[in-house]
């Protein structure tokens, strides 16, 4: 009878056992699937639109600023400012992690690395690191999930990404990715120490090309007190045909 009941007793446990096991490995698939579902849905062959991005600092009003906008996959975007005056003309290349830049006054084109990178593009919230970051976060980035939350009325999953390797830009990162549409609606940037860094959310989610596409995304540097960055695409268009020489540096000199 006393054996009976310690061979229960065991394979209870043992069970136990193996169920929380089960289940941990099981959560850390599921975020790798979360994040991959979320990746995928921000992936396009080619985009093509017009953005503004308006920037707020405290006790310094608002600046407003147009532009136009290339993208060809992960790694690949041109972009070109037309407004204000004082910026039209200023040209932006992205090849990879190659970053270049075209300023029409000098009429010569620079190369932004080193230290130069973690600068604001424009004055902005957003850094040059933040325009080179590739979306396919879990190359760089082990996740987990932390649980479940809402945000605004939306159902989301709470995730934690924390870096593989050094050199990546924020060691540590917390997202709230929609149930429903999985879009980042919230994502936390944080430094090794656990300093926030910067949070961007995305709001006026829209079906683009079968995909859920935020269509304005806010960046606030916690750095920079009273300030925050909107950026907004309109007239957006995927899946387009884009010229190859479009992501050359010999047209940023050419222009469009």
């Amino acid at each position: 009878m006393r054996t009976g009941t310690y061979t229960s007793t065991l394979s209870f446990s043992s069970i136990l056992l193996m169920v929380v096991l089960a289940t941990g490995a099981a959560s850390a698939q599921t975020a790798d699937e979360i994040v991959k579902k979320m990746d995928e849905n921000m992936t396009f062959n080619t985009r093509t639109g017009n953005a503004t991005l308006e920037v707020v600092r405290a006790g310094q009003g608002t600046d407003t600023r147009t532009l136009r906008l290339w993208g060809r996959g992960f790694d690949d975007s041109y972009s070109e400012f037309l407004s204000p005056a004082r910026d039209q003309g200023v040209k932006y290349l992205k090849i990879g992690k190659s970053l270049h830049m075209y300023l029409p006054r000098t009429e010569k084109v620079m190369t932004i690395s080193g230290h130069l990178l973690r600068e604001s593009i424009m004055d902005s919230d957003f850094s040059y690191e933040d325009m080179l970051e590739a979306r396919a976060l879990l190359a760089d980035y082990d996740a987990k999930v932390l649980g479940a939350d809402a945000l605004n009325g939306e159902d989301c999953w709470l995730l934690e990404l924390t870096a593989k390797r050094e050199g990546v830009s924020y060691y540590k990162r917390k997202l709230w990715i929609s149930k429903k549409t999985h879009v980042a609606m919230k994502m936390e940037r944080y430094a090794e120490t656990g300093l926030l860094l910067k949070t961007m959310t995305a709001r006026d989610i829209k079906v683009h090309g079968g995909r859920n596409y935020p269509m304005v995304l806010e960046m606030q540097d916690a750095m920079r007190k009273g300030s925050k960055t909107t950026f907004t695409m309109i007239d957006v268009v995927f899946d387009v045909a884009i010229p190859e020489t479009t992501f050359s540096r010999r047209n940023l000199m050419k222009g469009n």
